[in-house]
């Protein structure tokens, strides 16, 4: 699944009574894999367009929207927002190509008045992690990744949504796989107390 859903993931996965072995990492990443025949049994995408392309390769079935994801703009000093940069400002984002926070991110960066140096990571993780381990000022990350480190709030800049396309984070069933348990576990995310947990760890 999409690296941004690992702290919602472990938030409802307790509360699902079936063993499920996850794999995080870009949306690019996974879907490349899929395509090349590593055996999954469900793919929760970051973006729309990843699920729907390994349906209509007949990889892949059911596709469902689980969740829409939130950006955040995570900073280690000054006043978080949309003027906070400046051309000198070194800000992490996911590769774009891969990840559709990144491509979120790429879309807020466009609109900005200033040009700040970019600094390309493998996936959202990645992208956190430079950010915190204080390699660049900054980074576009889920906001899922701020509340479930508990950011204090003044670090922070949650990214209006009109700022950037919908990041719809759908999945689909994939074919020859465990099917039935698949969909059993995309029934437990359409579970009203599994959407409130999603919802609490930072989506809509």
């Amino acid at each position: 699944m999409s690296a941004n859903f690992r702290a919602a993931f472990e938030a409802v996965a307790g509360t699902y009574p079936r063993a499920t072995a996850p794999a995080f990492g870009s949306s690019g990443l996974l879907h490349a894999q899929i395509a090349q025949g590593r055996p999954f049994d469900v793919f929760l995408s970051a973006d729309r367009a990843r699920p729907q392309a390994l349906v209509e390769r007949g990889l892949a079935h059911s596709p469902s929207l689980y969740a829409t994801g939130r950006l955040a703009l995570l900073v280690n000093d000054g006043a978080p927002g949309p003027r906070w940069a400046t051309a000198r400002t070194r800000i992490a984002i996911a590769n774009p190509q891969a990840a559709p926070y990144g491509r979120a991110a790429v879309e807020v960066l466009d609109g900005l008045d200033v040009a700040p140096r970019r600094v390309v990571a493998m996936n959202v993780a990645q992208a956190f992690h430079f950010a915190a381990s204080g390699a660049v000022d900054g980074a576009f990350v889920a906001f899922a990744q701020v509340l479930a480190r508990n950011i204090a709030a003044e670090r922070y800049w949650l990214v209006p949504d009109r700022h950037h396309r919908p990041i719809e984070q759908v999945a689909v069933v994939v074919r020859g796989g465990d099917e039935e348990g698949a969909r059993a576990f995309l029934a437990h995310l359409a579970e009203r107390r599994t959407r409130d947990r999603i919802r609490a760890a930072g989506y809509h």
